[in-house]
């Protein structure tokens, strides 16, 4: 019975540390001196048929794949979540992109794949809004 005790203590004592480190690493690495995080929404217009959706979806694919100073990128749609005064449901998609540096932002931003997304799909959109931020 003493060793089932020591051996359970000692499991505990393990996993309560795994628990704390991985919540201290919860956060590491996320912030860089210049980091950035570029979270864009898009409304589309309610006329965009199913087809032009999915030539959406795909185009964010292909430009964000094309700009090497991405350094992570998501695409979504909104979560089926509990409705609620804050949260915002009403978008129809949204793309999350992480710099390591303000000016691989600013490289995206010139980028020619960029420039080509804007181009062939702006004219889907109702509204785009972007909300750029310093991870701390």
């Amino acid at each position: 019975m003493n060793k089932r005790r020591k051996f359970l203590k000692s499991a505990t004592m393990a996993l309560t540390t795994l628990g704390v480190l991985s919540q201290r690493n919860l956060f590491a690495n996320t912030a860089g001196q210049n980091a950035l995080q570029h979270n864009v929404y898009f409304w589309l217009k309610n006329t965009v048929s199913d087809k032009e959706r999915k030539a959406f979806e795909k185009g964010m694919k292909k430009f964000v794949k094309s700009v090497k100073e991405i350094q992570k990128a998501e695409i979504g749609k909104p979560a089926n979540t509990a409705r609620r005064d804050v949260v915002d449901h009403s978008f129809d998609y949204s793309l999350y992109i992480r710099f390591k540096s303000l000016e691989d932002h600013n490289v995206y931003q010139e980028h020619e794949a960029h420039k080509q997304f804007i181009t062939d799909f702006q004219s889907l959109w109702a509204k785009v809004l972007v909300y750029d931020t310093n991870p701390i």
